[in-house]
């Protein structure tokens, strides 16, 4: 009892988290592992003012003194409001995500409203399914769990590999193993292809 009301550990590297699924009685499936870039982050929320953005720099070219200063001042507050609100995602990413407790088969939502705790038996299964991206932009897959007669449950974490090899795609498809294994679940779904963009060897549902 006092082991199960002490804090999870909160791994950060997909190693840690593979060795945590093998050793820990208790694992910590985050939003996102590892989570995204601040910077990109921020780059893809001014995304969609890009044009405002760009028809206040090419109109300021043609104002005189104080006028010029209006169009920075503007593209300065959006920048800073993207900023602070990728921050803010970033931040409750961190905070939220699940507990698992491997001898209780639950899965409990830790900053999730939407969610309540997950008691797992023989009709649940857990996959792992390309979530986009190629080697070159970097791969990220999405740990699902599943049920046989309600389909997806919950989108329980999202597993950013970036520029990964076959040993990282490796690590990953022996994570989901551990997983469903120490919960008694089956695992829906092809395993996780060593070269990504390649066809899996084989399917497993087991």
């Amino acid at each position: 009892m006092i082991a199960a009301g002490r804090p999870v550990p909160r791994q950060r590297t997909l190693g840690a988290w593979a060795t945590a699924m093998q050793q820990q009685s208790r694992v910590w499936l985050p939003l996102e592992l590892p989570g995204q870039n601040l910077a990109w982050t921020v780059l893809a929320a001014s995304a969609p003012v890009g044009a405002v953005l760009w028809f206040l720099m090419t109109s300021s070219l043609e104002m005189r003194g104080v006028e010029r200063a209006v169009p920075a001042l503007v593209i300065g507050c959006l920048v800073a409001g993207a900023f602070f609100a990728a921050r803010r995602t970033q931040r409750r990413n961190e905070r939220c995500g699940w507990e698992v407790d491997f001898q209780q088969c639950t899965l409990t939502p830790v900053g999730l409203p939407e969610f309540s705790a997950i008691e797992v038996g023989p009709d649940y299964s857990l996959g792992c399914y390309p979530g986009g991206g190629g080697q070159d932009q970097g791969v990220s897959f999405q740990l699902e769990l599943r049920h046989a007669r309600k389909g997806p449950v919950a989108a329980l974490t999202l597993i950013h590999m970036g520029r990964c090899g076959p040993a990282d795609l490796r690590v990953l498809d022996q994570c989901v193993g551990h997983l469903s294994h120490r919960l008694g679940i089956r695992r829906s779904g092809a395993p996780v292809p060593t070269h990504f963009g390649l066809a899996p060897s084989g399917h497993t549902d087991r």
